[in-house]
């Protein structure tokens, strides 16, 4: 796996782990809401 495919991977456990909450999801991987979001674009999840 990818460090992308691997990251990717992560963000949606952890958006499933806490019901789809960006917030708690974000917090969760030690990551800002925008960088968080950013992410999300990036690997259009």
């Amino acid at each position: 796996m990818s460090l992308e495919e691997v990251e990717a991977f992560l963000i949606k456990k952890a958006l499933a782990r806490n019901d789809g909450n960006a917030r708690k999801a974000a917090e969760s991987l030690g990551l800002s809401r925008s960088a968080f979001y950013r992410r999300l674009q990036q690997y259009g999840l």
